[in-house]
């Protein structure tokens, strides 16, 4: 007869079988061992780490050539403000001329209304004067008539 064989052995006997030779499979597939993963797993950590530190060094670059721009700035921006403030002064400066100016023709509008109240009596008095003048002279006229016809 032949041996008594455990099944519980066997089968995990066979079943530790395939999965070495599953394993050994792959390791021919694929080629690459568990501790050889690893080292390019950090390869690749250190590699995206160095890319972080030139993109940092990179940004610090941008950021350090923007503080030095910084003074020329503040300063065009300082020049401007007093330019403006310059011109802000002139156009002060030339709306109390402008006032003073207007306060004058005011003062000229209000002298020429009173000489041309003053014209305006005088062409009153005139019209009266001449309105009377032309009166007497028709009357002087009739009486030149009935004199003239009466003789």
């Amino acid at each position: 007869m032949g041996e008594l064989v455990n099944l519980k052995r066997f089968k995990k006997r066979s079943e530790r079988e395939q999965s070495a030779n599953k394993a050994e499979a792959n390791r021919a597939r694929f080629g690459r061992s568990k501790a050889e993963r690893a080292a390019d797993e950090q390869r690749a950590l250190l590699n995206q780490m160095a890319e972080a530190q030139k993109w940092a060094g990179e940004q610090l670059w941008h950021v350090k050539e923007g503080i030095d721009a910084l003074p020329g700035q503040i300063s065009e921006l300082k020049d401007a403000i007093a330019a403006r403030d310059e011109d802000l002064q002139k156009m002060r400066d030339e709306v109390k001329g402008l006032y003073v100016e207007t306060s004058s023709l005011r003062q000229q509008l209000e002298e020429l209304k009173a000489d041309i109240g003053g014209v305006n009596a005088n062409v009153s008095g005139f019209r009266t004067f001449s309105g009377f003048f032309i009166a007497v002279m028709i009357l002087l006229l009739a009486v030149i008539f009935i004199m003239t016809i009466r003789r």
